[in-house]
């Protein structure tokens, strides 16, 4: 049978049948193996195009998705999904009837795994829904990591620890500031959980870690709440002016409980799979003073965009446009007080500050930095 030979009767037998036999049966009577890349959806299920198309051999996946697509079937093509952040097409409050859904949507990658991640790239996102002992405010969750259960029983065998994979990808996105997508699945134990399902719940952050003894094992918590509001750096800028003199004596009384409420940052560090991949090319080390910062086994540095993005400016989320930055540089770099002159060198407060340090895997687009330039010519 040709390609073109496939109608969509062709397809709906297919997937009856992959939904009967169950998927590692029916890859394995048809000798299928998956690029992973193609996918025909049914509702939020998905299939793998190449089990679909099995009784066609020599098919390329390009040409099996644009005929599928003909045939009315919603192909997706997750080569274009980003595994960090919102998922385009996915709103808040999406409802999923089961796991399987969710995860072909990739908003939870995993069917059984409660976090996704590794302590390499960090978390990509988790689902509470009641299997470890969550704290679940609504805005603000306690986060129980995984680890120590017996395969067989699910009971705690053991103290869980920061080592375990899901729990390293926590610590990253901690460190690094990523955000991570929450899935909440229906139980009794939280009244904000929904009555049926699942639901994609939006980005959170990880703010803290703890490793707390409960019921006679340790467990790893992390302290997540949800980001509401995020502001880019504006182009305006305001006089400082430098005084010996002290403006009063009196220290603040300050509070001993203090509330929470919702403020909008002055700046933001953004996670895209641009600033990743140039973060990995520096090996988070610094262009501009060349330190690297550890937190224990790892290293941290932030992506900063030359021309900002969002309005004013309207700069692109490409790796021409992206320095590895540490914190300090990033934030002396984004008000203006470091700038990278044409040949590249760089002035602190219009002083010199060094070389902008180069890498042959990661090019530099002076237009990014003549914009910089221009829009801090007065700063």
């Amino acid at each position: 049978m040709d390609l073109a030979d496939v109608n969509g009767k062709h397809v709906e037998a297919a997937i009856e049948e992959y939904d009967q036999l169950g998927k590692g049966k029916f890859l394995a009577k048809y000798r299928v193996k998956p690029a992973e890349r193609f996918y025909v959806m049914r509702g939020d299920w998905a299939y793998e195009i190449e089990a679909v198309l099995g009784m066609v051999p020599g098919v390329e996946a390009e040409a099996a998705a644009a005929h599928l697509a003909g045939l009315g079937s919603e192909v997706q093509d997750r080569s274009l999904i980003p595994r960090f952040g919102p998922i385009p097409g996915i709103p808040e409050g999406r409802a999923f009837i089961d796991r399987r859904s969710a995860a072909g949507r990739r908003v939870h990658r995993a069917l059984q795994a409660g976090i996704v991640g590794i302590g390499k790239r960090g978390a990509e996102s988790i689902v509470v829904s009641g299997g470890y002992v969550d704290e679940d405010y609504g805005t603000t969750i306690i986060y129980t990591g995984h680890g120590g259960r017996d395969a067989d029983t699910e009971e705690q065998i053991r103290d869980q620890t920061f080592d375990d994979p899901g729990n390293a990808a926590l610590c990253t996105s901690m460190i690094d500031g990523g955000v991570v997508r929450v899935v909440r699945g229906a139980h009794i134990g939280s009244e904000h959980a929904p009555p049926t399902g699942y639901r994609y719940e939006g980005l959170f952050q990880v703010e803290d870690a703890s490793y707390v003894k409960m019921g006679g094992f340790r467990f790893c918590r992390f302290r997540m709440v949800k980001l509401d509001l995020e502001v880019d750096v504006l182009a305006a800028r305001l006089p400082v002016v430098v005084s010996g003199e002290k403006a009063h004596d009196d220290q603040p009384v300050g509070n001993l409980a203090p509330g929470r409420r919702l403020t909008a940052a002055q700046r933001t560090v953004r996670i895209t799979k641009v600033t990743r991949t140039v973060k990995e090319i520096h090996e988070n080390t610094c262009q501009m003073c060349d330190q690297q910062l550890v937190v224990g086994d790892r290293s941290y540095s932030e992506g900063a965009h030359i021309q900002a993005l969002g309005a004013p400016h309207g700069g692109p989320d490409v790796v021409e446009n992206v320095l590895c930055l540490c914190p300090n540089c990033h934030v002396l770099f984004d008000f203006g007080a470091l700038i990278v002159q044409p040949d590249h060198s760089l002035s602190l407060n219009g002083q010199p500050f060094g070389h902008l340090r180069a890498h042959p895997q990661h090019q530099v687009d002076d237009k990014y930095l003549a914009h910089h330039r221009e829009a801090n010519r007065k700063a």
